[in-house]
């Protein structure tokens, strides 16, 4: 478990966790559960919905691709098997609020990344920071033509590559930056890690898996 920690006030600290084998799959209903509970997360559709989670629920109710958490001792996460996990907080005017993003392709064209952030500056949250875990390097990502092409159109041409093949592809991690940007959200913290080729991730598009890492974060009392 790769964790961090970031002081928000004087009486208030975010962990934010990014799992791996070690820890499990993130999909078993066992997962983290003897840390005080199992993490609220939601049924994720590559969209650009987001939610408040205001107390722990039943498991999958939620369907969208971010959540924003306003409590502590509320652990909430999103499932990762190649697509980018994202945290981001800041500095709020009452209660600290933190939400965990699940950025793949189709939710970044789609605004999920621009929707956390609205949420997060409508909650009274400014000088917004990110954390951005494992995901899959352009080197492994083959990319169609057609939907590269409607990417470079969205955010420019520093977003297109080649694989390690000569392939097109998308590289995620400029796709990332350049809206977290766009949203003026400082990048703190980028975990150089490819999906597809660290053996300590799985990684649905190089094995085909099945299993998922997660990023998990949570409010605690300082």
């Amino acid at each position: 478990m790769l964790t961090f920690h970031r002081r928000v006030g004087e009486n208030h600290f975010l962990r934010i966790s990014f799992s791996d084998r070690r820890d499990g799959d993130a999909r078993r209903s066992s997962f983290l559960s003897g840390n005080g509970g199992a993490p609220v997360f939601p049924h994720q559709v590559h969209g650009s919905d987001v939610a408040v989670v205001s107390e722990r629920t039943t498991e999958n109710q939620l369907e969208c691709d971010a959540l924003i958490v306003k409590v502590s001792a509320v652990p909430v996460g999103i499932r990762i098997a190649d697509c980018v996990p994202i945290a981001i907080y800041g500095s709020c005017s009452a209660d600290p609020v933190l939400a965990v993003v699940h950025a793949g392709w189709r939710g970044i064209r789609d605004g999920v990344i621009g929707n956390t952030v609205q949420e997060l500056v409508q909650s009274g949250c400014s000088d917004l920071r990110a954390i951005v875990g494992p995901h899959i390097s352009v080197d492994e990502y083959e990319f169609g033509a057609d939907d590269l092409s409607q990417m470079v159109g969205s955010l420019g041409e520093c977003v297109a590559g080649r694989t390690k093949d000569g392939s097109p592809s998308l590289d995620l991690r400029a796709a990332v930056e350049v809206t977290l940007e766009k949203n003026s959200v400082t990048l703190d913290y980028m975990v150089n890690r490819c999906t597809a080729q660290d053996p300590r991730y799985w990684s649905y598009r190089a094995s085909n898996d099945e299993e998922r890492f997660a990023l998990v974060g949570e409010i605690g009392m300082a």
